[in-house]
Formats: structure tokens, C-alpha cells, sequence
């Protein structure tokens, strides 16, 4: 799979979001277990964790802290779905920056990616291929994104109706990553919410990133992928960047000098866009061209 620099750095950041919220799955889980296996229902919290730190501000009784470890889940989805999601923003607005280097690859507007609508970012990252049902899917996380963001996390219109358009092949994607559905009552009224539409957000951007990044290994030529690794090792780190300008193009370096220079980009080629096969012609034109 081939791995640009945006791609690598949302995947470092989604594990460890990922591995963050399910160590607080964790603790949660086991804090209850305590609290339900207190042999005096009547003891303060803070007794019975005194071995983990802040517990001493749990004042409060085993059968009340053990309600509060219930709600845990709710409360830190509220907290998770919205931060999940920026990440993947975050990932969509690098790839559009990426792929505005090269002219005509995506539509021109006149603010920067940064400040584009999310709609618009997904739209765009599509390469005019049909929605699939991770599009679907990161659509709804969207939706429900800025219930909690601008709603105090009430089910509203826009987020019933988006779940109600999904179609059944996305509806059985999401109760098979979260093993259950969408539960609501009504309008203005809390949704079911806990760790499983956690880790369905989570895996929904996951197979998002993944597409995103397979549509973008076909929107490029091998030549525009060549000044992407080239870009990329030389931004990659400090020593990249001055090996890599270590004179200007097409001067002062030859022979063995110049081999070097191309055995560094291929080495970063093999480690990261190895499915691409890349030529030292091809890294050697590549570098010349965003010099």
C-alpha cells in the first residue's frame, strides 16, 4: 500500500486514538468491576481505587460510582466521535494540498483546503468515482460530528434523515463495527452513544483513509508520483532536506555523487511506495522537478 506523508501521519495519530480510547474502555470497564465486586456497597470509591491516582476526588459510594463508570462510555463519545473526525479532516485537507501542487488534478475554488466545507473535501477526494458506503458512512459520522459539536449532541433532522438515506449495504456496515444500530427516540433527544459508535467512527475513517488513498494512486501519472516521493523524503526530516538540496538542479552534482542522491530516494521509495516500482530515471526527474 502505497503511503504518502499525510496518509503515514493520520495513521500514526488513528492508532493511537485508537489505543487512547480503548485504554479508557479499559479503565472504565475495571473500575466498575470494582465497584460491583465491593464486598460493602456503602464504601466511598475512593477507598477501594485508593491505589490509582485522582481516585481521592471520587467521593463518592460504590453503588454511585459504579453508575458514573456506566456513563463513562457516553460521555467520552461525545468527547472521542468529534475528535475522530477532525483527524480525518485534517488527513482530507493534506491530501488536497498534496494534490494542488499539480494543476488541473482538482477543481480550483478560491479559498484554501483549510478552509473548505467537509462535504466539499469528501466530494473532491472522490476523483468524480461513484460514493461507496464508506463515503456514506463518513457522511453520517459527519452528521452526528456536528450534533455533538453544535447540539449538545441531540439527535436532530439532518442526522435522522442521513441515517434513514443510508443504504443497506452501509446500515450493515455499521451494525457489524458497532453491533447494533443507530438508536434514537426522537428529534432533540440523546442517541444511544457509547463505546461501539466510538470504535464504528474510528473504523469508518479507517476504510475512508484507505480509499482515499487507493483513488489517489490512480488520479496520478508515474511522474507526478515521482515529485511526491521526491517532496516527501525531502520534507520527511532535517538531514532529507539538506542531502536533498545539496546543489541545484541539474548542477554540481554527477557520478557517484548524484547516484547518491537517487539510492536515497529510491531507498525511501522501496520503504514507502514500493508498490509503484519506481526507476532511478523516474526519482532522479522527479527531484529536478520540485527543486
Amino acid at each position: 500500500m502505497i503511503q504518502y506523508s499525510a496518509f503515514r501521519t493520520w495513521q500514526a495519530m488513528q492508532k493511537r486514538s485508537n489505543n487512547s480510547i480503548l485504554a479508557l474502555s479499559v479503565g472504565a470497564n475495571h473500575a466498575r468491576r470494582e465497584m460491583d465486586q465491593a464486598s460493602d456497597p456503602e464504601a466511598r470509591a475512593r477507598t477501594l481505587l485508593n491505589a490509582v491516582a485522582l481516585t481521592e476526588r471520587l467521593d463518592v459510594k460504590a453503588t454511585e460510582a459504579t453508575k458514573i463508570f456506566e456513563s463513562a462510555a457516553t460521555d467520552t463519545a461525545f468527547l472521542a466521535i468529534p475528535q475522530v473526525m477532525a483527524l480525518h479532516i485534517e488527513l482530507c485537507v493534506s491530501t488536497i494540498v498534496e494534490c494542488q501542487q499539480f494543476p488541473g488534478l482538482i477543481k480550483k475554488q478560491k479559498e484554501a483546503p483549510g478552509r473548505w466545507q467537509v462535504p466539499l473535501l469528501h466530494e473532491t477526494l472522490r476523483f468524480g468515482k461513484f460514493e461507496t458506503s464508506a463515503d456514506e458512512l463518513l457522511d453520517f459520522c459527519l452528521k452526528l460530528r456536528n450534533a455533538m459539536m453544535h447540539g449538545a449532541g441531540k439527535v436532530n433532522e439532518k442526522l435522522i434523515k442521513r441515517w434513514e438515506k443510508l443504504s443497506p449495504t452501509a446500515v450493515a456496515r455499521w451494525e457489524g463495527l458497532a453491533g447494533r444500530p443507530f438508536t434514537y427516540t426522537k428529534v432533540d433527544v440523546l442517541p444511544t452513544l457509547g463505546w461501539p459508535e466510538v470504535l464504528a467512527t474510528l473504523a469508518v475513517t479507517k476504510e475512508s483513509a484507505h480509499e482515499i488513498n487507493g483513488r489517489l494512486r490512480r488520479a496520478l501519472t508515474r511522474a507526478q508520483w515521482a515529485e511526491v516521493i521526491a517532496r516527501d523524503y525531502r520534507d520527511s526530516t532535517t538531514v532529507g532536506r539538506r542531502r536533498f538540496n545539496a546543489a541545484p538542479a541539474g548542477h554540481g552534482l554527477s557520478g557517484p555523487e548524484l547516484d547518491r542522491v537517487v539510492q536515497r530516494l529510491q531507498g525511501h521509495a522501496l520503504t514507502y511506495y514500493r508498490d509503484l516500482n519506481m526507476t532511478a530515471d523516474e526519482l532522479q526527474a522527479g527531484r529536478d522537478a520540485v527543486r
